[in-house]
């Protein structure tokens, strides 16, 4: 009997060494990082201007849910190759800690080499636009979960969020300040009613010096849905973004115009505004962002815009970790249907025209 119980108690610490030794001989150029962020939210689903327009199973009503925030686990490195060379990759997944469950490399995942010439990446990313400018002010949540931008053009995505297929360019910084970036994605679509391969470019000119971050970016998806919610052959975003420290105050502010070409029914153009600001006391923020779009077809208005504004708290327990809480809100016009994406995988929540969604959280974040 002794003898069973010193053999488990062997096996037992050899099985907790593994992990450690396996770490052990991870090389020093090797990074494994994370985040792990999970809310508890009331969310509301209302349209009290169309209520007809509710599918069956989505009253007016208000449910709990538990909402994972883009957590994500992911590897990357950087290698010295010697002459100036630097080899590069990253693999980044998404995980589900609310479902328990993960996609492998959906996030940004490539591998690139990086010099003289500046970084070349190939791979899969969401794109130097949507960083440059969107991400960059969304402060409070990094841009993710139920208060995550609901109103930018998905033109600035090549209408996917994460692109497949992409070569992306950070040319080396241009006077200690400026950087462009280019990035070319073939989307992973094959068309079958076009010569073209559907097809998207993004271009962004990047100003960073002390406090203030600024860009200028340029989008267009060819061969793709537009804007329109029809066939199209050619879709444009031009966004000018920026954000600026005041060390007591941060201020941040975004204006889009996007474009599409429908086939019928004339062009269709939308007009996107954002601001934030964010007030940090000691280990205390103070958040408030709020966007507005409005979309026409041709010289008349559809009226199918929206509104969304969020108010929001953290508390940073350290520089890894903070607690916070936000109220997010999605109002739409009567022919509006933004902001469901946004809830969709938590809540079901299916986009109608006027539904006007919002949720009041409380969550923690850690990142790694």
């Amino acid at each position: 009997m002794k003898l069973q119980r010193k053999l488990l108690a062997a096996a037992v610490a050899s099985a907790c060494a593994l992990p450690a030794a396996a770490l052990a001989q991870v090389p020093s150029w090797i990074q494994i990082y994370g985040r792990a962020n999970v809310s508890y939210e009331r969310i509301t689903t209302e349209n009290s201007s169309n209520t007809a327009a509710l599918p069956a199973g989505q009253p007016n009503q208000s449910n709990w849910d538990l909402v994972d925030n883009s957590s994500r686990i992911g590897i990357r490195g950087n290698k010295d190759l010697g002459g100036g060379l630097t080899g590069l990759f990253q693999m980044e997944s998404r995980v589900r800690l609310d479902e328990g469950f993960g996609q492998l490399t959906s996030r940004d995942s490539y591998a690139g080499l990086a010099g003289g010439f500046g970084t070349v990446r190939l791979g899969r990313t969401i794109g130097p636009v949507y960083y440059a400018t969107y991400d960059y002010i969304s402060m409070h949540n990094h841009d993710t979960g139920t208060s995550s931008d609901a109103l930018l053009a998905p033109t600035v995505t090549g209408k996917q969020g994460f692109m497949n297929n992409t070569v992306w360019y950070t040319s080396p910084k241009i006077g200690r300040a400026f950087t462009v970036d280019v990035a070319y994605s073939l989307l992973g679509v094959q068309r079958v009613v076009s010569d073209s391969q559907p097809h998207y470019l993004g271009v962004v000119g990047s100003y960073d010096q002390g406090p203030l971050h600024a860009a200028a970016s340029y989008a267009n998806t060819k061969n793709t849905v537009n804007l329109g919610g029809g066939t199209a052959d050619d879709d444009k975003a031009y966004t000018i973004g920026g954000l600026y420290d005041f060390k007591t105050f941060v201020v941040g502010a975004l204006i889009e115009s996007a474009k599409t070409k429908v086939l019928t029914g004339g062009d269709a153009s939308r007009n996107y505004v954002r601001v934030s600001g964010m007030m940090p006391v000691g280990k205390h923020e103070f958040h408030v962002n709020f966007g507005t779009v409005n979309h026409g077809i041709g010289s008349s208005a559809s009226n199918d815009g929206a509104k969304q504004w969020t108010l929001g708290y953290n508390y940073n327990i350290t520089k890894e970790t903070k607690i916070y809480g936000f109220y997010t809100k999605v109002d739409n016009d009567s022919n509006g249907t933004y902001g469901a994406g946004n809830f969709s995988t938590v809540n079901q929540v299916v986009a109608v025209p006027g539904l006007d969604i919002s949720s009041i959280a409380i969550g923690v974040r850690h990142n790694f």
